[in-house]
């Protein structure tokens, strides 16, 4: 498992904000932080949970619950 290349990715993210696809950059924010968890990233995968976790909530997504246990299990 490797990095996300997030220099490949940034227009995606412009993109996926510009047409208000909130959901998809959740569910992105979600695998991203669970790669990085995986390679031992702890910040790092904490801070892109956290991004997903927040859109998750603001969109009454049913992955803020496993966003939510992946955080409180990092005790974040």
């Amino acid at each position: 498992m490797s990095i996300p290349d997030f220099e490949k990715y940034n227009q995606l993210v412009l993109d996926l904000f510009e047409k208000e696809k909130f959901e998809e950059l959740a569910c992105l924010y979600l695998e991203w932080g669970k790669r990085l968890l995986a390679l031992g990233k702890l910040d790092e995968g904490c801070f892109f949970l956290t991004q997903g976790y927040v859109l998750a909530l603001e969109h009454s997504m049913k992955e803020a619950v496993e966003i939510y246990e992946i955080l409180k299990n990092h005790e974040r």
